[in-house]
């Protein structure tokens, strides 16, 4: 049986509610659905319950930082792409295993047009691993 994306799903976690809500209004017109939290446990049931493209979380949240979040979605999930946003980029950029769990960071406050074009890259390249993935069976 041949499987197809029919619409990414994007999940956006934060502890900040008007984060998310700035997310939401740069996201609102991009051809993919936009699901947000401020509970990363939230985030972990999406992605065992749904076909979801990609995570973006913020880095520091109470209860569990976004790091170990990505981590944990690629071990449920090792389709799903990661993304970490944080407004301290200095505090991870060094660290050996952010390449690891998170495909790119992007640094709080971030441009909305870099953000989109960035979010369409990565579902793009995951749409063409997944055609290709196809292709191979």
């Amino acid at each position: 049986m041949k499987r197809t994306i029919e619409r990414h799903v994007v999940v956006c976690v934060d502890d900040e509610p008007a984060i998310l809500s700035a997310l939401r209004r740069s996201l609102r017109a991009e051809p993919y659905d936009v699901l947000t939290t401020e509970d990363p446990e939230s985030a972990l049931c999406w992605v065992r319950t749904r076909d979801v493209s990609l995570v973006i979380s913020d880095q520091r949240m109470p209860g569990m930082a976004g790091t170990e979040l990505l981590e944990k979605v690629s071990k449920r999930s090792p389709s799903t792409a990661r993304m970490l946003l944080t407004a301290f980029a200095g505090d991870t950029m060094g660290t050996p295993w952010l390449r690891h769990w998170a495909e790119c960071m992007i640094s709080k406050p971030w441009d909305n047009r870099m953000l989109r074009k960035t979010i369409r890259q990565i579902l793009g390249d995951r749409e063409l691993d997944f055609k290709q993935e196809e292709a191979s069976k």
